[in-house]
């Protein structure tokens, strides 16, 4: 197949053909169905790396810094994917394409991802203040859950989790319950005061039985996008590890693993107060984020869109660190992944992926467009330079 060809296909493609192109590449289909297949399987190609330039992107600057340690095939495939991000088009040969995909069919039985890592759902378990645990799973719906002392949580209609408190006798602002989700789950509490809270995968949310009479008060560990109703008698505190943040009605997230360096408040809307803990003090404003680590408080811009996207169900990254990235995948997949090469950590991607759709879609796309390779060693994930 010539150049010119290939310049015809790709013009099909992107609905570029003049009546001449037009006429001389129909001229070329009819003369076998081999040609056929061939437009076809272009289309297929083109597809792929059309999803894979809207959909992640890799930091190519990044990697040019580091592209002379790496063999020549890489350099190559650097230079490839230049080509196709300033011209927007890669002209990939069918039988290559061919070859890529007869390789990848191989190595199947080494890259069952689907085996050791399944997607997400609703799912979580209440700790009452007894200890007694009670497990809600995405099938429970129109249920009525009651804990010691009175307690009540309500699955509605929607599956949505509706704590009511207890039944108003003293000091139940003392007892405390707790909604725990598990790794591979998330889940939506509204709590007794209206405020809404979407818990992520591997956190958990301390509640009181009632707030107290001058505050809203819950601990979060993990990760939660808080909505809380205003209310300008009882301020509302997320206490963490790290830092509390102190609001009067707005919408934040806040990402408090253990196992994080910072602890990050991002701030939607309205006005919060983060105080470090034993350190500095600030305050947000919409579309700031603060990270605090060791009593210190960094402010920075982001946009918000990347930080909330796990409650619209993506994935969303901007100029994220691959270690980023596998920590947050490990916990929705609910596997453990490992690097054996701590380099490869710093990598950077922006792009975004629907939470619900198999691993092997995101690393086949971070695959593509990076030197790492993935691979599964028992019940678990392994990133490698290629």
């Amino acid at each position: 197949m010539n150049e010119r060809i290939e310049e015809l296909l790709v013009k099909r493609i992107d609905g570029e053909l003049s009546a001449a192109d037009e006429k001389e590449l129909s001229g070329w289909l009819a003369e076998s169905e081999a040609h056929e297949r061939i437009l076809r399987e272009f289309e297929a190609v083109r597809q792929r790396l059309s999803v894979l330039r809207e959909e992640f992107h890799p930091d190519v600057q990044g990697r040019l810094q580091s592209v002379k340690k790496h063999k020549k095939r890489r350099v190559r495939f650097v230079a490839g994917w230049m080509r196709y991000v300033a011209v927007g088009i890669l002209l990939v040969s069918v039988g290559s394409y061919l070859l890529w995909n007869d390789g990848k069919n191989k190595e199947e039985e080494h890259r069952i991802f689907a085996k050791v890592a399944v997607p997400g759902k609703e799912q979580a378990y209440i700790v009452w203040a007894n200890g007694v645990q009670v497990a809600i799973d995405e099938m429970m719906k129109d249920t009525l859950l009651t804990g010691d002392g009175g307690a009540v949580v309500r699955v509605d209609s929607n599956r949505v989790l509706r704590y009511e408190g207890g039944n108003g006798d003293e000091g139940l602002e003392r007892r405390v319950h707790k909604l725990v989700i598990p790794n591979g789950g998330e889940y939506r509490m509204v709590l007794e005061d209206g405020s809404v809270v979407w818990l992520n995968s591997a956190s958990s949310l301390e509640i009181p039985e009632r707030f107290a009479a001058g505050e809203r008060r819950v601990r979060l560990v993990g990760e939660a996008y808080f909505k809380v109703k205003k209310d300008s008698s009882r301020p509302f505190y997320v206490t963490t590890e790290r830092a509390d943040v102190r609001v009067l009605g707005t919408e934040f997230n806040v990402s408090a693993y253990e196992e994080d360096r910072d602890a990050v408040m991002t701030l939607v809307n309205g006005a919060v107060r983060v105080d470090a803990r034993g350190g500095e003090s600030v305050v947000l404003e919409p579309g700031q984020q603060a990270l605090t680590a060791g009593g210190k408080i960094e402010v920075q811009d982001v946009d918000v869109s990347y930080v909330t996207s796990w409650v619209n169900g993506k994935f969303s990254f901007d100029n994220s660190r691959l270690e980023d990235i596998a920590r947050q995948v490990s916990r929705w997949y609910d596997v453990k992944i490992s690097f054996d090469d701590d380099n490869l950590k710093d990598i950077r991607f922006s792009g975004a992926m629907l939470k619900f759709r198999p691993l092997s879609d995101l690393i086949e796309m971070i695959e593509a467009t990076s030197f790492v390779r993935f691979s599964v060693k028992g019940e678990n994930i392994i990133i490698s330079g290629k």
